[in-house]
């Protein structure tokens, strides 16, 4: 009997797996106690880890699983482990959500099938919960993964060692923003293929620039058939091949004069900062970088004049007119540019998940662009709502951002609100860059850390052939 067939036997889920997912369980998961999930947005890894998690249940009594998770997705995970019922005892799977106030989560009954908490709480509550689990037999399953693929920070650090000889599997559809990334998930899975850090940058680092960034990376043929490892990589175009392309818009367009002035005044401002010899290094570059993209939205608060209207607000409402009476999602990196077009697109009954907004906000700001045919926009941030966030593809083909994130990971998982299973229709992602101003850059960064992290992960088509229909 397959590891799929013994969880099928077992448990009763609300919906047969494809036979993509069916092949990921027996052949690429289950064979191994550490196994990384990195199926594209919108495959279905939810359900697959699921079935990993379950075979080694029955396999060794692995129990709880801790899993990980950013906190818009915990509610979600309750739900769906909520609909899989143990045949054995005619009960649903059972589990808690380590969340709350400090006094709320030392109540919370670990005696679950599965804890559900975050990254954040795992690191500030790790002696307590580790002390918990340690006695148990537990398994980790980390979602949204991408978030310990820096090996010196605290998160990869925690979920390192809480997951040490345990059954283990990181699960996320964009493991790598550059090559370097995939040195945290190899070692974490197959530790033999490099001994430290230092043979990995022999082997793979050509050349450094002078803020220590790699310029030239070496052997990515090797290194993307180590990231397949005791992986699962399903590519969504390969097994559905009946869902419709993205189609990639480039958008340029012109500030306003009296805008561009006051961007370029800024500018050479923050420049002149370091026209005293000081050293411009790729933080404080990032930094400025940043900065300036926050005036290409946020004119009015600027110039001090609330009645500015910003020409990208004026492209989302075209945007908004030639749709006609369909929904559009609106996509910006920075809070305080949510918060002006929640604001200023009010009108069409605008909902917003970004930073500001609590989990329960956020839940419910999804369901009323789902549920409410008056709910014409939903802004969303990257980093709050660019992994896991699922039902918007029911209603909405459309997409404008009017800031793209500088690395390929949250723009593909962004987009992948919309291009997921469910969507009837080809997504029209509309890309909006301001002549003139730091936009232009970032866009081109963006299509090179595409190219290259494609290289190594493999998966969606180059950006920039999508766009310019090469």
């Amino acid at each position: 009997m397959t590891p799929y067939q013994m969880v099928r036997e077992r448990y009763s889920f609300p919906f047969e797996l494809r036979p993509y997912q069916i092949d990921s369980v027996d052949n690429k998961l289950c064979p191994y106690r550490r196994a990384g999930l990195y199926d594209e947005p919108g495959t279905g890894k939810t359900a697959t880890a699921t079935f990993f998690s379950l075979y080694w249940h029955m396999m060794e009594g692995t129990a709880p699983y801790i899993v990980l998770l950013p906190p818009i997705l915990l509610t979600q995970w309750e739900r769906w482990l909520a609909s899989i019922k143990d045949l054995k005892t005619g009960k649903p799977l059972t589990s808690a959500m380590y969340a709350g106030t400090p006094a709320q989560r030392k109540k919370v009954d670990l005696n679950r099938d599965y804890i559900l908490t975050t990254y954040g709480l795992l690191k500030n509550d790790y002696e307590y919960l580790y002390d918990r689990l340690n006695p148990l037999n537990y398994g980790v399953l980390a979602d949204e993964a991408h978030v310990i693929k820096n090996i010196e920070s605290q998160t990869h650090k925690a979920v390192k060692h809480l997951a040490e000889d345990r059954v283990f599997a990181p699960m996320t559809g964009t493991p790598t923003t550059k090559p370097g990334d995939s040195y945290a998930y190899i070692k974490l899975l197959a530790p033999e293929i490099y001994r430290n850090l230092r043979q990995f940058e022999r082997l793979h680092v050509g050349e450094k620039d002078e803020y220590d960034n790699v310029t030239e990376w070496l052997n990515l043929d090797l290194l993307a058939e180590n990231m397949k490892v005791h992986t699962s990589r399903i590519l969504r175009r390969v097994v559905r091949s009946d869902q419709p392309a993205v189609q990639y818009t480039k958008i340029t367009y012109d500030l306003d004069p009296a805008h561009l002035k006051l961007y370029q005044r800024i500018a050479e401002e923050r420049l002149v900062e370091f026209k005293d010899g000081s050293e411009i290094d790729a933080i404080s570059a990032s930094a400025l970088r940043s900065a300036l993209q926050q005036v290409i939205m946020n004119w009015g608060e600027f110039d001090e004049d609330p009645n500015r209207t910003p020409r990208g607000l004026e492209l989302a409402e075209e945007i908004l007119d030639e749709i006609g009476d369909r929904k559009l999602v609106v996509v910006a990196n920075f809070r305080r540019t949510n918060a002006y077009l929640l604001q200023a697109l009010s009108k069409y009954n605008s909902v917003a998940v970004y930073g500001d907004v609590s989990p329960a906000g956020k839940q419910k700001a999804i369901r009323k662009f789902i549920e409410d045919d008056a709910c014409r926009v939903i802004l969303l941030q990257p980093q709050s709502a660019g992994f896991g966030v699922d039902g918007l593809q029911k209603v909405c083909s459309d997409m404008l951002v009017l800031e793209a994130p500088t690395t390929s990971p949250p723009f593909h998982q962004v987009v992948a609100r919309l291009d997921r299973d469910g969507q009837e229709e080809s997504v029209n992602c509309r890309i909006a860059v301001a002549q003139g101003t730091v936009q232009v850059g970032m866009f081109r960064s963006l299509l090179e850390n595409d190219r290259v992290a494609n290289q190594v992960q493999g998966g969606y088509k180059d950006l920039r052939d999508s766009i310019y229909g090469k």
